[in-house]
């Protein structure tokens, strides 16, 4: 029975582009993503994988600078 956990990480923030990838566990399948640089466009991007991952529980880490704080803050709210 495979893990139905799908982690997402590097999440790097800077001015363009928010940048993160997301791993499968349990098939090792890596997708990579973008979004606009702003917590609905990361809502977004995350929200369309849990479509096509229905049943995945979704561990998100974040880049450890002010952005990434204050995405983190976003995100929870």
């Amino acid at each position: 029975m495979s893990e139905k956990v799908i982690y997402v990480g590097r999440l790097d923030v800077d001015d363009q582009n928010f940048h993160g990838a997301a791993l499968i566990a349990g098939t090792g399948e890596v997708i990579e993503f973008k979004c606009r640089p702003n917590t609905k466009g990361l809502v977004n991007q995350l929200q369309n994988l849990k479509t096509k991952f229905k049943d995945f529980d979704f561990k998100i880490c974040y880049e450890a600078t002010y952005i990434g704080f204050t995405l983190q803050r976003d995100l929870i709210e």
